[in-house]
C-alpha cells in the first residue's frame, strides 16, 4: 500500500513532534510527513512535491484563524485539509469545516489511532466530493449539450415547417384556381375530384406540420396562448359542426349537456378548440356506427371539468398510462395520424394550469375529461 504523504503546517516544534510520534505509534497508517512552520513555507512545499492530506494549524506566524484556512483552501482546492486547533479556536475550526475543510482536531486531545482514522476519513470524503463534483459537471455538460441539440432541432423544425407551409399554401392555391377554371363538362368531373383531394391532403399535411411545432413548443415550455373569457358552449358547438360529417356518416348521436349557468372559462379559445377537436374527433373516429358521443361540463370549485364520453370499444387497462404519450397509438387500431393529438391536448391543458385524464375499459367506451380555470 502506498504511503500517505502528509503536509503538516505547525509552528510549534513540540506539537509537530508529538503529532509525528502519535502517528508512528498508531501502526495503522503508513505515512511520510513534511513539516512546515509557516503558511508560506507550507504553500511552497505544495508547489514542490504533491501530498495527500494537509494538517493545518490555525495560528501561524504569518496567518491566523479563517485567513489561514482560506489561503490554504485556495492553494490546495483538491486536497483534504484537517484543521488543528486549540480549545480557544474551536468555534473558528467549525467555521473552517463549513468553508471546506474536511475535519478539525483539538490539539492535545487526540491519540495516534484517532489521528490516523481522521486522516483516512478526510481523504475518503474528499475523494467522494471529487466524484460528486465530476458527476455534477458531466451532468451539467450533458444537459447543456441536450439543450443545444433541442434548440438546434427546434430551429431546424421551425425553418422546415415554414418552408413546408409555404409550399402547401402554394399547392392549395393552385388546386383552388384549377378547380374554379374547370368548366361544367361532365368529362372534367374526375379532374375536379382530384383537385378536391389535393386540397384535402394539403390540409392534413398542414395539420401535421402544426402538430409537430406544437409538440416542440410544449417540450420546450414555450407553447403560446392568450387566455381570455370564453363561453364553453360556443366552442363545443363549433367543434361539433366540424365532426358532424363523420358522425352523420356513421349514424352517431351527439349529445351536449352544458348548463346555461356555467361560468366563462379563462382559456385561449383556439387552444380550447384544439383540445375539444381532438377529443371529439377521436370519439367520432373510433365509436362504431349507431353509437353515442356526449359532451358535458360542471363546476368544481375554481375550475370547470369538461368530459367527452363515447360508446366506443374502450381502452385496455395496460394502455391507459400511455394514451397521452407522444406518437402512441393502440396497436389494435389502424394507424391514423402521427399520434400527437392527445399529447398536445395534455400540453395545452397543463399550460392553462389544468389536468387531463381518461377512464375506460374494454367494451364500455371511454371518457376523457379535463379541467380549465374559471374566468
Amino acid at each position: 500500500m502506498t504511503a500517505v504523504r502528509i503536509l503538516l503546517v505547525e509552528d510549534n516544534p513540540g506539537d509537530a513532534r508529538l503529532l509525528r510520534e502519535s502517528l508512528r505509534e498508531a501502526h495503522s497508517l503508513d505515512f511520510s510527513l513534511v513539516h512546515a512552520d509557516t503558511l508560506a513555507a507550507g504553500l511552497r512545499a505544495l508547489e514542490g512535491e504533491p501530498c495527500d492530506v494537509v494538517l493545518l494549524d490555525l495560528s501561524l506566524p504569518d496567518a491566523h484563524g479563517m485567513q489561514t484556512v482560506e489561503r490554504m483552501l485556495a492553494a490546495a482546492v483538491e486536497l483534504p485539509i484537517i484543521v488543528l486547533s486549540g480549545l480557544a479556536d474551536e468555534t473558528v475550526a467549525v467555521q473552517a469545516v463549513q468553508a471546506g475543510a474536511q475535519d478539525y482536531l483539538v490539539k492535545g486531545t487526540v491519540d495516534g489511532a484517532t489521528l490516523a482514522r481522521a486522516i483516512r476519513y478526510a481523504m475518503e470524503r474528499k475523494r467522494l466530493e471529487a466524484e460528486r463534483a465530476l458527476l455534477l459537471r458531466n451532468e451539467q455538460e450533458a444537459r447543456a449539450a441536450a439543450e443545444a441539440a433541442v434548440n438546434a432541432r427546434d430551429e431546424v423544425l421551425r425553418i422546415v415547417a415554414h418552408d413546408i407551409g409555404n409550399s402547401l399554401s402554394a399547392v392549395k392555391i393552385h388546386a383552388m384556381v384549377l378547380e374554379r377554371t374547370l368548366g361544367g363538362d361532365a368529362a372534367l368531373e374526375e379532374a375536379r375530384k382530384r383537385t378536391q383531394a389535393i386540397r384535402g391532403l394539403t390540409g392534413q399535411m398542414d395539420r401535421l406540420r402544426q402538430d409537430l411545432l406544437d409538440v416542440a413548443a410544449i417540450e420546450a415550455g414555450r407553447l403560446s396562448f392568450e387566455p381570455d373569457e370564453v363561453v364553453l358552449a360556443e366552442v363545443v358547438r363549433d367543434v361539433a359542426e366540424s365532426v358532424a360529417e363523420t358522425a352523420s356518416e356513421k349514424g352517431l348521436r351527439m349529445e351536449t349537456r352544458i348548463p346555461p349557468e356555467l361560468p366563462p372559462l379563462w382559456v385561449d379559445r383556439e387552444r380550447l378548440h384544439q383540445v375539444l377537436a381532438n377529443l371529439m374527433g377521436n370519439a367520432a373516429k373510433f365509436t362504431p356506427a349507431g353509437g353515442r358521443i356526449s359532451v358535458e361540463a360542471k363546476v368544481e370549485g375554481e375550475v370547470v371539468r369538461v368530459s367527452v364520453a363515447d360508446t366506443g370499444p374502450g381502452i385496455p387497462a395496460e394502455h391507459l398510462p400511455c394514451v397521452f404519450d407522444r406518437f402512441w397509438q393502440a396497436r389494435s387500431t389502424r394507424r391514423a395520424g402521427a399520434g400527437l393529438g392527445l399529447a398536445i391536448a395534455r400540453g395545452i391543458v397543463e399550460a392553462h394550469g389544468g389536468e387531463i385524464g381518461v377512464r375506460s375499459e374494454p367494451g364500455a367506451g371511454s371518457t376523457f375529461s379535463f379541467t380549465i380555470p374559471r374566468a
